[in-house]
């Protein structure tokens, strides 16, 4: 009788998982192109416009508040008239309480210095933007990236 040299067992070899490639970090700072700082003389020319802007919305807002006291004389047609008149300046002076918030809102952030900056990512947001909507919360790119996730959910 043969004894069979005892060979060790080899344990069953695993498959390599493959190895997860390191997600590259996101700088978006890096791949944004640097924006500068609003100049004294645009913040002061923003300040002005948005003054001004202010004094037109609540002029707005008194002129509607005049024009609601009206009386419901007149046959049906324009009584319905009154009241589509009625809804219509309603949804305008709402309209301009959040635009005049807005102003507001951008005014105390001259007054603390963060005015310019994009309530999301902290980057500068364009002058060009500020200048055309100076109330701007959001940077362009913040901007358009949280209209699309609003037209995503609508969808």
């Amino acid at each position: 009788m043969t004894k069979k040299a005892k060979t060790p067992k080899k344990a069953a070899a695993k498959p390599a998982k493959p190895a997860k490639a390191a997600a590259p970090a996101r700088n978006t700072t890096a791949l944004r192109k640097p924006v500068k700082p609003l100049a004294k003389k645009d913040l002061e020319l923003i300040r002005k416009q948005l003054v001004e802007q202010r004094k037109d919305v609540i002029e707005a807002m008194r002129r509607n508040r005049a024009e609601e006291i009206t009386s419901d004389t007149g046959d049906e047609a324009d009584q319905a008239a009154a009241s589509m008149d009625r809804d219509l300046r309603f949804e305008l002076s709402d309209t301009e309480r959040n635009t005049l918030d807005q102003i507001e809102g951008a005014l105390r952030k001259m007054d603390k210095g963060t005015y310019g900056l994009c309530e999301q990512c902290r980057e500068s947001i364009e002058t060009l933007r500020l200048k055309a909507l100076p109330f701007a919360r959001y940077c362009i790119r913040c901007q358009t990236g949280s209209e699309k996730a609003v037209y995503a959910l609508q969808a």
